[in-house]
């Protein structure tokens, strides 16, 4: 798996800070579904359930909230940022401009190794799906992901992609009945273009994922907010 992408980053191997692993661990727990839409966080309660000391902490959380993930609660208290359907189309449409750029160039790129790296992802996915454990789907789905954008070779490309994806939680997408399913049918159908090397063919498929997932989620978002009385 030569283009593979380490968990918080397109760049190899690395060094990473207290503060970057503060950053990442807060951030994986979001976006597992760890941390839902709107739970209050406090600084000891993230020190507590994710093992961080008190600086490299706050640090998350500034950073955190400076990327509108988190919202600012009280002096000692934020929480994770509501759903909202404007906030949720623009993450979509910023997905769509860079996650296609990377998949065409990262197309190119790819090894046969790396093909069946994203294979295995998938069988993990359908694996988990037999198993109902979304969570488990969801970090198969992102390692896809890393591999096919991480051939791109583009650093900054890929950082602007991870910093989309700390936007939304995309834990709930694949909890949403049938979506997980008909996601794993849309992997496969990247992986036939990706094995035609046909650019083109690979953009046009993720592209057609992206906004399947994104007409699922205003649906779910449009009921879950009805649901609570919320008019965001």
């Amino acid at each position: 798996m030569s283009q593979a992408v380490p968990k918080t980053s397109a760049k190899t191997g690395g060094f990473r800070t207290k503060r970057e692993l503060a950053i990442g661990t807060l951030r994986d727990a979001i976006q597992e579904g760890r941390y839902v839409p709107g739970q209050r966080l406090s600084q000891a309660q993230l020190m507590s359930d994710l093992g961080l000391g008190s600086t490299p902490a706050r640090d998350a959380i500034l950073e955190l909230l400076a990327r509108g993930v988190l919202v600012q609660e009280s002096h000692h208290s934020v929480r994770v940022a509501e759903l909202n359907l404007p906030r949720l189309r623009n993450i979509y449409r910023v997905r769509l401009l860079l996650e296609v750029e990377a998949a065409q160039l990262g197309s190119a790129k790819l090894t046969e190794d790396d093909l069946v790296a994203m294979t295995t992802q998938v069988e993990r996915m359908e694996a988990a799906r037999q198993a109902n454990d979304p969570a488990e789907a969801g970090r198969a789905d992102l390692q896809f992901r890393r591999i096919l954008y991480g051939a791109a070779d583009n650093v900054i490309l890929f950082d602007l992609i991870d910093q989309v994806w700390l936007s939304f939680p995309g834990s709930i997408l694949l909890a949403i009945p049938g979506r997980l399913e008909r996601s794993i049918a849309e992997h496969y159908e990247i992986l036939k273009a990706l094995t035609r090397r046909d650019p083109t063919a690979v953009g046009y498929c993720v592209q057609k994922h992206l906004l399947a997932a994104l007409d699922v989620l205003e649906t779910y978002v449009e009921e879950y907010l009805a649901r609570s009385g919320s008019d965001d």
